[in-house]
This record gives C-alpha cells, sequence and structure tokens, in this order.
C-alpha cells in the first residue's frame, strides 16, 4: 500500500471540510424551505366554500363566520315580519383545499342576502292528522275555533244553545312556513267548514223538481243544470239520475239546542147532517178552535241540519174546541160527465202550464185570449164558489160530482153560487182581475174541495 507524502495530508483534510460544509449548508436550505413551505400551506390552505341548494355562494375562512352571517340574516327577517324566521333553503359549509384563495365574508354576506328566503313562526292547524294551513298565532287559532262553533250556533231567542262539538279531532303544531302560505282564520273557517266537492247521485221520484232538490240540497237550479247538461229545460221524469255536486265539509259541527215553542192541538171534527146541502158538500156550522201546549224540544244539528229532535217537556195552556160540521143529503141537481170541454171559446193559447216554475208551483193552466172571451163550463155541474178569492181575482169553482174547476182572474162572474151549470155555458168574461199578468183565464182542476189536490187540466184533453 502507497502511503501518502507528508506534504500531502492537509489537502484532503480541507477537502473533506469543504465537502461537510456543503452538505450542512443544503441540509439547513431545504429545511428552511420546508419549513416555510408547511408554514405557508398550514396558514393558507383550508377554507370553506359556502353553498345554497348545491350552489356555490363564495369562501370563508371558518364555519363560525357563516353561522354568523346566518344569524345576522335570520335576525333582519325576524324584525322584518315581527316573529322568529329561519332560513328556508339548505346553506352549507364545505372544506375545501385552497391555498392561494382568502376568505370573502363581505361577498358571501350579500349574495346569501340576495338569494335567501325565509320561514317564520307559525301555528299549523291539523285535522284528524292531516295537515291543512298555517295560522298567524294562538290567538288566531282561538278565533279560529270560535268561527267554526260559532258558524251553526242559533240565532233564536226561544233557542238554548247547550253544547257544540266537532266529530274530528282539530290540533295545532308549531313549526316555521313561508309567509303567503300562512291562512287569516276566516279564510280558514270556510275551508273547513266548506271542504271539497263531492259528487252525488239522485233519483228523481214523483213530486220532484229542480227547484225543490235544490233547495233540500242547498243549492242553485242553475248549478244543478250545469252538473245535469242532459236536461232539457226543467223538465224531470221519474227515474231521471241527476248528478249532485255538494260539499264535503272537513269538519262537521254538532250542535244540540233546547227549544221552547208553542203549538197547535188539533180539534175534533163533529158532524151532522144537512138537507140543504147536496150530497158531497159541507158547510162548518161552529167554528173549531184549536188548543195550544208549551213543548220543549231537544234538537241535534250537523252542520245546521236537524238529525233529531226529543220531546223533553210538554204542557197544554188551552185545551182545543172541537169543529161542528154538515155534511149534505141531497141529490145534485147537475152532475159532470167527467169529460171535459176546453174553458175558452174560441180556443186561446196557453200562456203558462201546470207545474213548477220561477215564482212557485203553477196550480193550473193559464189560457190567454182577448178581454172578455167567453169562458165556458168544462162539465155540468153546481157552483159552489163564486166571487174574489185573492190573487185569483173574480172566480168561479163548479162542482161536478168529483172534480172541482176552478175559473181565475175574470172580468165579470155571470153565475152565482147555488146555481146549476151544464156542459159549455158561458158562466164568466175572460180578465185580469186579482194577481194576473195579462189577459188570461186561469183554470184549475182539483180534488176533495175547492182547495183540494191539484191534477194538470191537460191531462183531460187530447194533444
Amino acid at each position: 500500500m502507497k502511503l501518502p507524502r507528508v506534504g500531502e495530508v492537509p489537502d484532503f483534510i480541507d477537502k473533506c471540510a469543504d465537502y461537510q460544509r456543503q452538505v450542512l449548508f443544503f441540509l439547513l436550505c431545504s429545511f428552511i424551505l420546508w419549513g416555510s413551505m408547511y408554514f405557508f400551506l398550514s396558514q393558507k390552505g383550508d377554507l370553506y366554500m359556502v353553498e345554497v341548494n348545491g350552489l356555490e355562494v363564495g369562501l370563508l375562512a371558518n364555519e363560525e363566520e357563516l353561522e354568523e352571517i346566518l344569524c345576522t340574516l335570520e335576525s333582519e327577517a325576524a324584525e322584518y315580519y315581527g316573529r322568529p324566521a329561519r332560513v328556508a333553503e339548505e346553506v352549507v359549509a364545505k372544506k375545501v383545499f385552497l391555498p392561494l384563495r382568502e376568505g370573502e365574508p363581505e361577498k358571501v354576506f350579500a349574495q346569501l342576502h340576495n338569494m335567501l328566503s325565509y320561514k317564520v313562526a307559525a301555528k299549523m292547524v291539523i285535522v284528524n292528522g292531516k295537515e291543512v294551513l298555517p295560522l298567524n298565532s294562538e290567538e288566531d287559532v282561538d278565533l279560529l275555533h270560535e268561527m267554526v262553533a260559532s258558524a251553526f250556533i242559533p240565532k233564536e231567542e226561544n233557542v238554548l244553545l247547550k253544547n257544540v262539538e266537532t266529530a274530528e279531532k282539530v290540533t295545532t303544531r308549531d313549526g316555521f312556513y313561508y309567509p303567503e302560505e300562512i291562512c287569516d282564520p276566516e279564510t280558514l273557517a270556510s275551508v273547513l267548514l266548506r271542504g271539497t266537492d263531492r259528487k252525488e247521485t239522485y233519483l228523481v221520484s214523483r213530486g220532484d223538481s229542480l227547484w225543490k232538490i235544490a233547495r233540500d240540497y242547498s243549492l242553485s237550479v242553475d248549478g244543478l243544470k250545469e252538473a245535469n247538461p242532459q236536461l232539457n229545460g226543467e223538465k224531470l221524469q221519474i227515474g231521471d239520475e241527476i248528478n249532485l255536486i255538494v260539499p264535503e265539509p272537513m269538519v262537521n259541527v254538532f250542535t244540540v239546542e233546547r227549544l221552547i215553542v208553542k203549538e197547535k192541538i188539533p180539534f175534533e171534527t163533529r158532524y151532522c147532517y144537512d138537507d140543504s146541502l147536496w150530497k158531497l158538500q159541507s158547510k162548518i156550522v161552529e167554528e173549531g178552535k184549536p188548543g195550544v201546549k208549551e213543548i220543549e224540544y231537544q234538537i241535534t244539528r250537523e252542520n245546521g241540519k236537524e238529525i233529531s229532535r226529543e220531546i223533553v217537556t210538554q204542557k197544554v195552556i188551552a185545551e182545543p174546541e172541537p169543529q161542528l160540521v154538515a155534511k149534505g143529503t141531497s141529490d145534485i141537481p147537475s152532475k159532470g160527465t167527467g169529460n171535459f170541454l176546453w174553458p175558452v171559446q174560441g180556443g186561446g193559447r196557453i200562456t203558462s202550464n201546470y207545474g213548477w216554475r220561477g215564482s212557485g208551483f203553477h196550480a193550473g193552466v193559464d189560457i190567454g185570449a182577448g178581454k172578455n172571451t167567453p169562458v165556458l163550463a168544462a162539465d155540468s155541474g153546481v157552483v159552489v164558489y163564486e166571487g174574489w178569492d185573492g190573487g185569483y181575482g173574480n172566480t168561479i169553482v163548479i162542482f161536478h160530482g168529483y172534480y172541482y174547476t176552478r175559473y181565475g182572474h175574470n172580468s165579470q162572474n155571470k153565475v152565482s153560487s147555488g146555481q146549476a151549470v151544464s156542459r159549455g155555458q158561458v158562466i164568466a168574461s175572460m180578465g185580469s182581475t186579482g194577481r194576473a199578468t195579462g189577459c188570461h183565464l186561469h183554470f184549475e182542476v182539483r180534488t176533495g174541495g175547492i182547495y183540494g189536490t191539484t191534477i194538470n187540466p191537460l191531462s183531460f184533453f187530447s194533444p
């Protein structure tokens, strides 16, 4: 092995020292650089991206800043609406690594101020577990209960309200709702009491009319016609099916009332016989007088419609007095054939038919013709009434042995009560006396008395 010479040893040592210094300098610089980078990244890299319903809004340094912004905005909204408010949208802060970015609190605040909407504290009304609409406050809830309960409270002085309750369970729950969803008590009471429309089918029976059906179901005739486009005018046939669009309330109100009324006690009718009267004729000899009794009823109603009535107490205030009626025994001098003659000479024209019309039930037919046109007896018989008869004006009623015929609005009556007439005899002149529009004859056919059951006069004549 060759050993270095004595003069070469110092040079070797110097080279080793230079190398060590270079390594030490490199390590020191690397440490300083890495530490600087770590400090920079740890201070500037972690931020929070604010999102509204998934839409990016801006950056914040920490989550606490977002909480402060939302608290400020909700406080402003609460002051504006006058009640606690909450942000309606989903606002989140997601941690992101952006070393070259900084937080933007002013931008985030401005963006959220423009983008956010709010729900406010309110009372949700619930019927049998189903949410309906919210109200502003507990005071509005109390007012709603009062309005629903009082909707069917009787106003009559002789009625005492005993109890009011709803069949459904009505409760409330605190929550936050959009301001435009909040309802006023008056509107919500109407919603609960009116509910939704429900379709029913009604089968027409004898005596029915659109007017009667509408009245019974609290509907309008126009509404019935709209729901039944198949109808031809107002004429109904037995067996027709009528569509009824009736309300189905969300809340049904039951009331229990005590009603005190005075009612008449019917008097007894006693009979005697009179040969000065024709058979089937009668007259009152002594007027009867109804008695009076006071009755207390307990009435239960559902949504104002009576569903039961029970007598609680009753007492008689005045006893009835019997009525004495004389029945005729003499044979009728002129008895009809049952084959009616048209009662207007020359025919005339029908201006109003038998049956229901706008002003009510029309018990006969109106036949128009010129003034003083002769009015004829439809059949042989005896005049049982002649004179003024209220809305009928000058009137004649003829008894034909079974049927009664009435001739109203005459300008002049030409027969008298008790007179026998023959079929086709002139008995009056046509006019417009009483409650009449234009010159016409009001012609009726009845059974059982001059105000007995009516029959359509046209059923006695061939088309």
